[in-house]
């Protein structure tokens, strides 16, 4: 789906700031149009039998810097590798989200976790817990100390 159709929004990560009580993250991921016509490209995109862990969630910074301001969020079918949606994102807020997904899971003695939902105007259309989240340079190389990779995957 176009950029432009989606906006991503990062939630529950104010605690860092304060030192508040840990909430496990969440990605919103905004779409700019009714709730049935979300629903019907999503249908359009997803296997009918797609896994929330069959969906690869990336940001990849769109300049040469590791200091860049913005980047491309998406989600893609990992049997596949078709494409769900993309959006441009704020890079200081997948930093911020990153780490927040990490110190929560140290505070919480939980997996690091968190969820990503997708909304229309009307609310949630699909929401999913995600452990992993791969984060790359413009050159397309991956940013392991920047990313969420679980002990269990090997990359």
């Amino acid at each position: 789906m176009q950029r432009d159709t989606f906006r991503m929004d990062v939630d529950k990560t104010g605690w860092l700031a304060t030192d508040g009580q840990p909430e496990q993250p969440v990605l919103h991921l905004y779409f700019d149009g009714p709730r049935p016509r979300l629903k019907e490209l999503l249908t359009s995109r997803l296997r009918e039998d797609i896994r929330p862990d069959e969906i690869d969630v990336t940001f990849r910074f769109v300049s040469p810097t590791s200091e860049a301001d913005t980047g491309v969020f998406s989600l893609s079918d990992r049997v596949t590798g078709d494409f769900i949606l993309e959006c441009e994102g704020k890079a200081d807020s997948i930093r911020t989200f990153v780490r927040g997904v990490g110190e929560y899971a140290n505070r919480s003695g939980r997996d690091a976790r968190y969820e990503v939902q997708i909304r229309a105007d009307t609310g949630v259309v699909a929401s999913f817990e995600k452990e992993l989240l791969l984060v790359y340079n413009a050159d397309g190389t991956l940013l392991r100390h920047a990313s969420l990779i679980p002990s269990s995957v090997e990359m």
